[in-house]
């Protein structure tokens, strides 16, 4: 389950495509929503030691992530664990439990509330002692949740500190909160913003993941009985180059895969795109159509991200 790194042209990392369309929040201290996990249709599936755990049950969750891990088959799904954060006595041990106890069990840790890139070497350095004392081969990935107005102003720095790096994720709750967005519905869009609030973050989220090769994935959307407002936010997501969204609710996960799935007509138009690309390239004209438009290597780029989208999806062509 270990994440796979290869060099590319431009130097950025490139890394085996996991998809992360939907992305189901599991409280590590309920051992039955851990058990039925899989069953959900998520891409990925955290286990949470974070905010879904009151701090006197911290210890006894730990465990539990350890049995589920031990236990249950998670088949394809990509599975995570978040830990507590760097400035709370919870974090190393929580590493420590789970690397320990379920390593080569599960692919990432996500860690939250990341500020500034010394918390994160606490992490490199903690897990590099842990995996070679282990022996196992096992190397770690890592999700870094961006919660804070000085994680977003460090970001660059952040991404920076280790390949380990898979995602970064919005956390919009702990954002607003830090920032003073009078706001109390988490991940929602305020109706007096003239537009969408969150542009900001998510294209500095989204630019900075992808200088290092990496996914960008969107926070909640607290009101998991409200549809209409989940695919809005999440389309809006998604126009601004995002992965994929956090569900807290399995009801959230179908929409979310969705969403972040090419349309079978977008896909096969990038595909025809690609192969006319490729015919004009071979019979050397210097120049390509298709439909009536031209297409340069600028088109071509954003078909090929298209075309990888859905194949990673299970669409063929």
């Amino acid at each position: 389950m270990t994440m796979q790194y290869f060099a590319s042209g431009g130097g950025v990392p490139e890394r085996t495509p996991r998809l992360r369309r939907s992305c189901l929040a599991v409280p590590g201290s309920n051992a039955r929503m851990m058990a039925r996990a899989a069953e959900r249709g998520a891409d990925q599936i955290f286990l949470d030691l974070e905010d879904a755990v009151a701090p006197s049950e911290k210890p006894a969750a730990r465990q539990m992530v350890v049995e589920a891990l031990n236990t249950h088959d998670y088949g394809d799904t990509v599975v995570t664990v978040r830990v507590n954060d760097a400035t709370t006595p919870f974090m190393y041990a929580d590493i420590i439990a789970v690397v320990q106890g379920a390593g080569g069990r599960f692919d990432c840790l996500m860690l939250p509330k990341v500020q500034h890139a010394g918390q994160l070497w606490f992490v490199e350095h903690l897990l590099n002692q842990l995996e070679a004392d282990l022996d196992s081969g096992t190397r770690h990935g890592w999700e870094v949740q961006i919660e804070t107005g000085t994680g977003a102003v460090n970001m660059t720095e952040i991404v920076r500190v280790s390949d380990r790096l898979e995602c970064l994720i919005l956390g919009p709750g702990d954002y607003a909160a830090d920032l003073g967005i009078p706001q109390l519905d988490v991940g929602m869009l305020e109706p007096d913003y003239p537009g969408y609030q969150w542009a900001y973050i998510n294209s500095q989220i989204v630019n900075t993941a992808r200088s290092v090769g990496a996914d960008a994935i969107d926070g909640p959307y607290a009101d998991y009985g409200d549809q209409d407002g989940f695919r809005q936010m999440a389309t809006r997501a998604k126009l601004l180059g995002m992965d994929g969204k956090w569900c807290i609710h399995p009801s959230q996960i179908e929409l979310a895969n969705e969403i972040f799935t090419p349309t079978k007509e977008q896909f096969e138009y990038a595909a025809a795109v690609l192969e006319a690309y490729r015919e004009a390239t071979e019979a050397g004209t210097g120049a390509a159509t298709h439909d009536g438009k031209m297409i340069d290597e600028a088109s071509r780029k954003m078909a090929a991200k298209l075309v990888a989208r859905g194949r990673a999806a299970g669409m063929d062509g």
